[in-house]
C-alpha cells in the first residue's frame, strides 16, 4: 500500500478523478491569491485500504502529500491547532513528514493572520495561505475527511 502513495501524488498532480487501480475523488478545493490547497480521497479497487492527500497547486506546478487512515488524524490536529491562533505574526503550529515514500515530503503548519500550509519536497517548498474567512468551509473539508478515514 504504501508504494501507492507516490502514485497517488502523480494523481493529484494530474487532476485525474480516477485510476486504473482505484478510485480517486477532489473533495474540496480552495483558492487563494492564485493558488490551490486540494484535499482528495484514495481508495484502491478490492480494498478497504484509504489514502488522504492534500495538495498544493502553485500556476502549473503541484505537489502533495498522502496519509494512510491512521496519519490522518495528525493533520486534523495540526488544523485544530492552527486555526484556534490568531496573531499578527506567523507562530509555528507542527509538522508532519510523509512516510513510506521514496519522495517524503514534509508538511509545516504556521498561522497568525492566517493558516499557512507549506510542503517542502523533491521540487521545493509550495505554500498555501488560507485566510481565516475560509475557516469553516475547510473545517468542513477537513471532517469529512476524518469521517471518512474512520469508516
Amino acid at each position: 500500500m504504501r508504494r501507492l502513495l507516490s502514485a497517488l501524488a502523480l494523481l493529484l498532480l494530474l487532476q485525474s478523478p480516477a485510476s486504473a487501480a482505484g478510485q480517486f475523488d477532489v473533495t474540496a478545493r480552495f483558492n487563494s491569491g492564485g493558488n490551490e490547497f486540494d484535499f482528495a480521497q484514495y481508495t484502491e479497487i478490492g480494498s478497504k485500504d484509504k489514502i488522504a492527500v492534500i495538495g498544493i497547486a502553485i500556476g502549473t506546478q503541484r505537489t502533495s502529500v498522502a496519509f494512510d487512515a491512521k496519519e490522518w488524524g495528525s493533520f486534523a490536529e495540526l488544523w485544530q491547532k492552527a486555526k484556534n491562533i490568531h496573531a499578527a505574526t506567523w507562530q509555528p503550529v507542527g509538522t508532519f513528514k510523509e512516510t513510506g515514500t521514496t519522495e517524503a515530503a514534509l508538511l509545516t503548519v504556521a498561522a497568525g493572520p492566517g493558516t499557512q500550509f507549506t510542503i517542502a519536497g523533491a521540487k521545493g517548498p509550495f505554500t498555501f495561505v488560507l485566510m481565516p474567512v475560509d475557516y469553516p468551509r475547510f473545517d468542513a473539508a477537513v471532517k469529512q475527511m476524518t469521517d471518512w478515514t474512520a469508516q
